[in-house]
């Protein structure tokens, strides 16, 4: 059944190859070890309930020695996954008739964390991009721009517009095991025009382009292809190294551009064109906490309301 589930979604035009790998790979290293062998109809909740559990807490689900010293299963995010795999095959098991409910419906899943993504200042941006000359555009472009990894290694060199100080962003690239780079739509399917914040930043997009074609990749690799995440992210973890700071990863770059937006006066909607967020309620629920504080404001509005009317009955009474 999970094959026959799996051959649809392969077939599938809405989804991304990236998606479909990584149901591949959750099938292949994850559910079938478990219930590749097990009958649709000997399938319970107690017993999907349990595999949860044993996958959140112990380290033999992790699947490698290496990983097993931790003392914990796999990630939260990763079980959901799993869990996920399989509630779906076991759906359309049902939909197919082959059984009559779903024995995934109501398990619990362990919580994700929410650890709150941190944002660089103009200075660490600097620092960061200043510390390794060979990434120093990708870190400023990332930074101030706010594309994601994908979306800035599938640029060509047409998509810059200096002119305008403006970026076209319209594909995004990614890494699928067995097909090497595939590219595709963007995250949310759109294409948008973002601009180029900083004279740094046209200066340093002049020179890449400088005497290339339109159609030739803005980063591109040894190879020509587009630049390998692996090639930008040894680099950049050793720039991070240098400017002394700690819990960086490229996605932070992403936030910072978001965050100093905001920061410098941009609106929730300027800042959700600028990130390519399907709705600008995305945009609020990330970046509630830089948006500006309205409790002082309101504060001093209600005391002035009430002082007015305090005024008013004092005026009241002295004319009685």
């Amino acid at each position: 059944m999970a094959e026959e589930w799996f051959g649809n979604r392969e077939g599938s035009q809405k989804l991304k190859p990236k998606t479909v790998a990584g149901y591949r790979s959750l099938l292949d290293v994850i559910v079938l070890p478990k219930w590749g062998d097990v009958r649709l109809r000997d399938m319970d909740h107690a017993g999907i309930q349990a595999w949860v559990s044993w996958m959140a807490s112990d380290p033999a689900a992790r699947h490698r020695p290496v990983e097993s010293a931790t003392g914990r299963g796999l990630s939260p995010a990763r079980v959901i996954q799993a869990f996920q795999v399989v509630d779906q095959v076991l759906s359309y098991a049902v939909r197919a008739r082959y059984i009559a409910a779903n024995p995934a419906d109501g398990v619990e899943l362990p919580r994700k964390s929410t650890q709150e993504d941190i944002a660089l200042t103009h200075e660490q941006v600097r620092k960061l991009a200043e510390a390794e000359p060979g990434i120093r555009t990708m870190v400023y472009l990332l930074a101030y721009c706010g594309m994601r990894y994908g979306e800035m290694a599938a640029l060509r060199v047409g998509d810059v517009d200096l002119a305008r100080r403006r970026i076209r962003v319209a594909r995004s690239v990614t890494r699928v095991t067995g097909k090497g780079h595939v590219e595709g739509d963007t995250k949310t399917h759109q294409v948008r025009i973002v601009p180029i914040l900083m004279q740094t930043l046209v200066d340093a997009l002049a020179k890449e382009i400088q005497d290339r074609e339109p159609s030739q990749y803005l980063f591109p690799g040894v190879d020509g292809e587009p630049m390998a995440l692996g090639w930008f992210r040894w680099r950049f973890d050793q720039a991070v190294s240098k400017a002394n700071l700690t819990d960086v990863t490229p996605k932070t770059l992403r936030h910072t551009a978001g965050s100093l937006a905001l920061a410098s006066g941009a609106s929730v909607v300027t800042v959700q064109r600028l990130l390519g967020h399907r709705n600008a309620t995305t945009t609020m629920n990330v970046y509630s906490h830089m948006l500006p504080d309205d409790f002082d404001t309101l504060t001093a509005a209600m005391e002035r309301a009430i002082s007015a009317g305090q005024e008013q009955i004092g005026a009241s009474t002295d004319r009685v």
